[in-house]
């Protein structure tokens, strides 16, 4: 793949770049994402167990499949206050293991553009020294985006309660128009911020907001783009193969084999955001060159 990848990537280009590293290196890549969050998957199993759920089925075997299907889609639309916590609380944890989760995959990506071999365990160890900076730049990340959008909601809910009380469909539309604009604002700024996490783990800058800013110049519409169609196959692939599980309820091997598949749709969208950023790299730094001219180097010593 190393002849392929030294140069700019189109909009298809980069999508056809991240399921041919998939397809090539699936296997390194689940085994990756599978040491990182197995700690947390068999921490919500063992809470789960305790607060007495069952851990096969939720409901009762000998129902009949249409009663077993309602069952199970009640049991998970429905669930306790206890259930939402348990599930907030490992939701919380998850954000301690993205930041080796992603370092990790984009190691990964970074070695089979390379023509480089992947050991799961090899690539989880050189993004461990990062860690630091890589969960502090996440948290910062997640905090400015909240502050973005927390005012948004807030100005978007105080107007609508005023609009109500002239048109419900003038509030409709305005909400409507609204939420279409603070989606592609948004979007797009956060978007040009997107790529710090590489940044980070690469250049040893940090938050690397500004180094993301750099990178996605002129290629914040066509990132955006690929975010929202990575999380459009991801949410089709995570719906498909979640769509069974239903029968199972509210169980504990439900959550199991649902955070299984979640590994899955995650290395579909981390592939694409590694990618994404060394194409970025390409084009606003000229690694292509700086590659080329490192083989050269060596060509003439020996």
């Amino acid at each position: 793949m190393k002849d392929n990848i030294t140069k700019p990537l189109g909009f298809g280009e980069i999508l056809d770049q991240t399921f041919r590293i998939i397809k090539s290196n699936f296997k390194s890549l689940f085994t990756i994402t599978f040491l990182v969050m197995v700690p947390l998957f068999a921490l919500q199993a063992f809470i789960l167990t305790l607060s007495g759920r069952d851990f096969i089925i939720s409901g009762d075997p000998g129902q009949g499949l249409v009663d077993q299907l309602l069952t199970g889609a009640d049991s998970v639309v429905n669930t306790t206050l206890q259930e939402d916590f348990i599930s907030m609380f490992v939701d919380l944890l998850m954000v301690f293991a993205i930041p080796v989760l992603a370092g990790a995959v984009t190691w990964a990506v970074k070695n089979a553009r390379e023509g480089k071999d992947i050991f799961a365990k090899e690539m989880i160890s050189k993004t461990l020294p990062r860690y630091g900076p890589l969960l502090g730049s996440t948290m910062l990340f997640g905090l400015i985006t909240f502050g973005i959008l927390l005012p948004c909601f807030f100005v978007i809910g105080f107007i609508s309660v005023f609009l109500s009380l002239i048109h419900p469909i003038l509030t409709f539309g305005f909400v409507m128009l609204s939420s279409l604009g603070i989606f592609i604002g948004v979007g797009l700024l956060l978007t040009k911020w997107s790529l710090y996490l590489p940044a980070v783990l690469f250049d040893n800058v940090a938050p690397g907001l500004s180094k993301s800013w750099r990178l996605t110049k002129k290629q914040t519409w066509k990132f955006f783009g690929l975010f929202i169609v990575l999380l459009i196959i991801t949410t089709i692939i995570s719906g498909i193969l979640q769509l069974p599980l239903i029968f199972l309820g509210n169980s504990v091997l439900a959550h199991l084999l649902t955070n299984i598949i979640s590994l899955i749709s995650s290395i579909v969208f981390t592939v694409g955001y590694a990618v994404m950023y060394f194409d970025a790299t390409v084009r606003q730094e000229g690694t292509d060159l700086q590659e080329m001219i490192k083989e050269y180097e060596v060509t003439e010593e020996s």
